[in-house]
């Protein structure tokens, strides 16, 4: 497979081309990837909805039956259930326990705490325990390992 960037100043919108000789799974998985990190997410506030894009996601948390969007600088309520987040963004966000999903680029730092658990400090100054159970497959992401 190559892969070819043209830089075109006078562009308004980044276009994509795939060419194949024909239609492949690999084809449909690469399609699928690319048009899941460019859709964005419905989400509410203050009896107000907003779409924001899954790179601005910091972490989901999942508190009762209710499940919070983290940004940089807000917090926002979202009908979707965290397996189906998780499902809709696999490139972008990892559960990192039961309730929790993590955008894994948003980490600042992290370091090992009781239990054989983590603590990951994001980007915006929010801790998060990572369960012992997700540990192994964040320490394969972040070291750039196959998961």
């Amino acid at each position: 497979m190559k892969i070819k960037i043209e830089i075109i100043p006078e562009l308004v919108e980044t276009e994509i081309t795939i060419q194949a000789k024909e239609m492949t799974d690999e084809i449909k998985n690469i399609e699928r990837f690319i048009s899941l990190y460019y859709v964005s997410l419905s989400v509410k506030k203050d009896q107000r909805n907003f779409n924001i894009s899954p790179q601005e996601i910091y972490y989901i948390d999942a508190v009762d039956h209710d499940v919070f969007v983290y940004t940089k600088n807000d917090v926002y309520e979202t009908s979707y259930k965290l397996y189906q987040l998780e499902e809709m963004y696999p490139s972008i966000l990892l559960r990192v326990n039961k309730n929790t999903l993590i955008n894994h680029k948003m980490i600042h730092s992290f370091k090992s705490s009781i239990n054989g658990r983590m603590e990951a400090e994001l980007k915006n100054k929010d801790r998060i325990i990572i369960s012992r159970m997700y540990v192994p497959k964040l320490k394969a992401l972040l070291k750039g390992d196959n998961i």
